[in-house]
């Protein structure tokens, strides 16, 4: 790796850092706040900054956070997976295994299976 050799990471050298105005922000542009509960909203703007939900903050927490972040019209960084429905039970539809060729020519011929 010290030498440059090729199968081995670049080496992060001078010309590696970003422009002194976008160290630090969100990809977006917007500068990142942690939030930890639904007050931290309060104090956000919206024009500059971007919201980030903690990664310690629970899901009644984080649905709070997300409820208040709407109605205040903020963009929130990582709203989290929403949580597949589970299908109704109309739509779940079982199958028969279909028999095999050796039980079906016994059935046509009239014979017990073994």
């Amino acid at each position: 790796m010290r030498l440059g050799k090729r199968g081995w990471p670049k080496i992060v050298k001078i010309g590696y850092k970003k422009s002194r105005k976008g160290r630090g922000l969100h990809p977006s542009g917007l500068e990142e706040i942690i939030v930890k509960r639904p007050a931290d909203l309060e104090k956000i703007n919206a024009k500059t900054q971007i919201v980030k939900i903690s990664h310690t903050v629970g899901e009644r927490n984080r649905i709070a956070i997300m409820e208040r972040a709407q109605a205040l019209e903020l963009t929130v960084a990582n709203p989290g997976l929403k949580k597949p429905e589970a299908a109704p039970a109309e739509e779940l539809v079982v199958k028969e295994p279909e028999p095999t060729k050796a039980e079906e020519d016994s059935t046509s011929t009239g014979e017990k299976p073994e």
